[in-house]
């Protein structure tokens, strides 16, 4: 029996919530539609997230023959520009409304001013300074200065396929909507450049602290917030599967290269740092049907290696103060959108717009209290793991889990016996309610697939779907309390989770 103990009177800090965050390439395409409505019900009904991010702000990209972009510039046969920023305007107010808020890109080109894609270069540089002054400009209208103040800018995506040789021109963006930004409202945080290779991001941070500025002259430009992706696996290591597997470790690592690289800039240190794109893999339209082994983001699994990732993030920040302000999750309903239940896309809910164990583990976090506890008996990163927190006096919230990125399988359970202190001194009873997601409970996937798993959700049971996901107390108990001190024992099933919610109040 592992014995694992808490100190309720003691905090080591806040809850940060930086989880609060999902984002996709298509928002644009599913926040009017019915699939995105109702995702934006359910997160702002259980306020799992926060902050919504997403590509094509200022293109009209087409994928797959679906408009994606915001559509906001043209120009007349003289050349003159004409601005529409109605659409991006309607996506945002259905975020805001709900309280949550855009981490704002600026990009792609649009087809007038330059080349489609993430590699674009203007072809005049001040028409495209201009819309960026129009579409801020346009923002702050539209939902007031001190609204837009608190919305990170962010330059661009994955500025990484810019070859070597051009990386300067991707400055010169930068260099640009920094001043384009900056000229509408100095106040406004502006950042970047939410790259995912190493040497572009130290490239790019040598250029806003040495560099010469495109605009000015002078040496170097500002940066607000500096922002990454690291996904457990990416692209050709699907197919090595399962001699290369996701791990929360190895993401863990990659943060703290992060880190290192930030520091050989000193008058960097301490700027915010944003994961602005995570996951277990990348390429979020990528199946299960071609790649097997994405069963993983339909699963228990993806759900664990989240409550994993938020609880070694946090120990990373205790350890060594890598703090993250934003952990974002590259998902959101595009698998509810293209009709397929359970088609291994990275999205918090499938066809019939059933939630995905995932979006049920961002559920439990949101219950997590607002003060974060001090546990001892077990460590980050182990496969038993533990985050506790505190919303009141006597009020207290624990999420167990126990995972194991590399056993797909495993079979048993693990017995912890866990003790509480810093009770209230005049407590004598606390009341316990256990909710667990693992393979049998509060698992949607596992229970389609005791469905007969049908890709159709007109051939399945949605109404049992949603059921499952309504997170219910799977048991109830209570302990007495002596001495401000209350001790019991949770059963916690391998490739599982609890939620414990503890009030002596």
């Amino acid at each position: 029996m592992l014995q694992l103990t808490v100190d309720a009177a003691k905090s080591i800090g806040p809850n940060t919530r930086f989880w609060q965050a999902a984002g996709c390439d298509f928002l644009y395409l599913m926040t009017p539609r019915p699939e995105g409505q109702t995702l934006l019900d359910r997160l702002e009904q259980f306020g799992s997230v926060k902050w919504l991010r997403n590509h094509y702000s200022l293109s009209d990209e087409i994928k797959r023959g679906l408009r994606v972009g915001g559509e906001v510039y043209k120009e007349d046969a003289s050349g003159k520009p004409i601005y529409d920023f109605s659409k991006i305007n309607a996506v945002f107010a259905e975020w805001v409304n709900r309280g949550i808020r855009p981490i704002m890109e600026m990009d792609y080109m649009p087809a007038a001013l330059g080349s489609r894609g993430k590699t674009g270069v203007p072809k005049d540089w001040g028409k495209w300074a201009d819309l960026q002054k129009a579409f801020t400009a346009n923002l702050i209208e539209k939902f007031g200065r001190e609204e837009v103040r608190k919305w990170p800018f962010e330059v661009w995506n994955e500025p990484d396929g810019y070859p070597p040789e051009r990386q300067e021109q991707f400055y010169h963006i930068y260099d640009v909507f920094v001043d384009s930004v900056g000229s509408v409202d100095p106040a406004i945080r502006v950042g970047g450049p939410a790259a995912f290779k190493p040497y572009c991001l130290k490239s790019f941070l040598n250029h806003v602290v040495n560099g010469t500025n495109h605009v000015t002259g002078k040496k170097g430009t500002r940066i607000d917030f500096i922002s990454f992706h690291i996904y457990g696996l990416s692209g050709g290591w699907l197919e090595m599967h399962p001699l290369v597997q996701p791990a929360v470790q190895r993401m863990i690592g990659d943060l703290m290269w992060v880190q290192r690289i930030i520091e050989d800039f000193p008058e960097l240190i301490g700027k915010e740092f944003q994961l602005n794109e995570w996951g277990m893999a990348s390429n979020f339209e990528r199946t299960s049907e071609d790649h097997p082994c994405l069963e993983y983001r339909n699963s228990e699994a993806n759900a664990l290696f989240l409550a994993k990732l938020v609880h070694c993030m946090w120990a990373l920040q205790d350890a060594v103060g890598m703090t993250a302000s934003v952990a974002l999750y590259w998902g959101f309903a595009w698998e509810a959108y293209c009709g397929k239940m359970f088609n291994g896309n990275r999205s918090l809910t499938t066809a019939g717009n059933v939630p995905k164990p995932i979006l049920t583990a961002y559920e439990m976090l949101a219950r997590l209290g607002d003060h974060r506890l001090a546990v001892s008996g077990c460590r980050a990163g182990e496969p038993v793991g533990m985050i506790a927190t505190r919303s009141g006096e006597g009020q207290v919230q624990l999420l167990a889990y126990q995972y194991t990125e590399l056993q797909e399988s495993p079979e048993g359970s693990q017995s912890l016996e866990i003790t509480l202190e810093g009770l209230p001194a005049g407590a004598r009873e606390m009341s316990i309610e256990c909710c667990f997601l693992d393979r049998d409970r509060h698992n949607t996937y596992r229970r389609w697939q005791k469905m007969g798993s049908p890709k159709d959700p007109a051939q399945a049971d949605l109404k049992a779907l949603m059921d499952e996901a309504t997170l219910r107390p799977d048991c109830t108990m209570s302990c007495g309390v002596s001495g401000g001190k209350a001790r019991f024992v949770l059963d916690l099933p391998n490739n599982g989770m609890c939620l414990v919610m503890a009030n002596c109040g």
